[in-house]
C-alpha cells in the first residue's frame, strides 16, 4: 500500500475458489491496527475480473466511493445512499453503466434491483472499479453483506457485523486491496 492518504485498509486475500480471508486495519498514531477479520465470499469463479458477467472479483487496489444500504445509515462518515424501491445497479451498456441509479416505472435501465437483495445489500460500499465506466469491463463491484450463497457475482461479501463496523469507522481514506 503506497497511498499516503490511506487511513483504513480492507485487505482481501483469496484462499480457494470463492472463499477469501479479510482483515480490516485502521491507521493511528502508533501505526496500523487490526480492527476486524473474518472470512468472505468473492466471485463464483474466483479472481481476475476481465468482463461483465464473468463472476470474478477484480484484483488490485480500490477506493470506496460511498456507502449504501437497505437499512438506515448506521453512522457513516462516507456519503450514505439509502436503497429504496427503484434503486438499480446498472450493468447494461449506456450512459448509466456502472452507476447506481434511481429508476421510475417505464425507465429502460437494466441491472440489479438492489432493493430486492436483502441481506446482501442491507449495508455496502461502492468501489471505484472501472471508474471510467467502460462497457463491458464489469460493473457494480461492491463490498456488501453475505447472503445465502457461498459466492458472489464479483463482489466481496462479509459478515454483517464486520460490514457495519467498517461503515461506522471508514471515511474517504479507506482503501480496498484484493489479492
Amino acid at each position: 500500500m503506497k497511498d499516503i492518504d490511506a487511513r483504513q485498509l480492507l485487505f482481501v486475500r483469496q484462499i480457494h475458489g470463492s472463499e477469501a480471508e479479510v482483515k480490516y486495519y485502521i491507521r493511528g498514531n502508533a501505526g496500523w491496527r487490526l480492527r476486524g477479520k473474518g472470512f468472505a465470499f468473492i466471485g463464483k469463479n474466483g479472481t481476475g475480473k476481465t468482463s461483465e458477467g464473468d463472476a470474478k472479483t477484480p484484483l488490485g487496489e480500490f477506493r470506496a466511493l460511498g456507502a449504501f444500504g437497505i437499512l438506515p445509515d448506521p453512522g457513516c462518515a462516507l456519503p450514505y445512499r439509502r436503497i429504496i424501491r427503484g434503486t438499480v445497479a446498472c450493468d447494461a451498456e449506456g450512459p448509466h453503466y456502472n452507476h447506481i441509479v434511481q429508476v421510475r416505472e417505464g425507465d429502460n435501465i437494466g441491472g440489479e434491483k438492489m432493493w430486492e437483495l436483502s441481506p446482501e445489500y442491507d449495508y455496502g460500499l461502492e468501489t471505484d472499479y472501472n471508474s471510467e465506466c467502460i462497457y463491458p469491463r464489469g460493473s457494480a463491484i461492491f463490498v456488501h453483506c453475505k447472503g445465502a450463497k457461498s459466492y458472489t457475482g464479483g463482489c466481496i461479501a462479509l459478515d454483517k457485523h464486520l460490514m457495519k463496523k467498517i461503515l461506522m469507522t471508514a471515511d474517504s481514506g479507506l482503501r480496498i486491496s484484493i489479492q
